[in-house]
């Protein structure tokens, strides 16, 4: 059995990953977002991997704003299991670009983390949370 572990830290649910292409790779972070239906990678994140902003998808609406999202098929993501074994999906992605090339307008998009959506767990992976005995994880037969 997979078994991905989460960490609490009173705002939200964290899940380390390391974010690959074939010619790149970065370390980032997921929040687990169980009101959001995609996976989200942040704009910074995004230029950072090379990802183009081509293929549009539906519009967003965050943090009191809308934006374009842009979906991304290719995408590695890489967890670690309890046992520290890498564990290693491919996910599609929508990236959210900002409606306009002002700083303000980035800025507050990159405020924003990467979200985990739902999309994760339809991949038959289970949630379980144990906030009490700090035992909070993903698991997959």
């Amino acid at each position: 059995m997979i078994k991905i572990p989460l960490f609490y830290n009173k705002e939200n649910l964290r899940v380390p990953a390391v974010l690959k292409l074939p010619h790149k790779r970065i370390a980032s972070d997921f929040v687990f977002d169980t009101g959001s239906p995609h996976t989200i990678l942040n704009y910074t994140d995004s230029i950072r991997l090379g990802i183009p902003h081509t293929g549009k998808g539906e519009l967003i609406r965050i943090g009191g704003r809308t934006y374009q999202s842009f979906i991304f098929n290719k995408l590695e993501i890489v967890f670690k299991s309890e046992d520290s074994k890498p564990i290693s999906i491919i996910l599609p992605i929508r990236v959210l670009k900002p409606n306009s090339p002002r700083v303000d307008e980035l800025e507050k998009l990159d405020a924003f983390p990467n979200l985990l959506g739902l999309d994760f767990l339809e991949m038959n992976y289970r949630f379980f949370c144990d906030i009490q005995n700090n035992k909070i994880l993903f698991e997959k037969d």
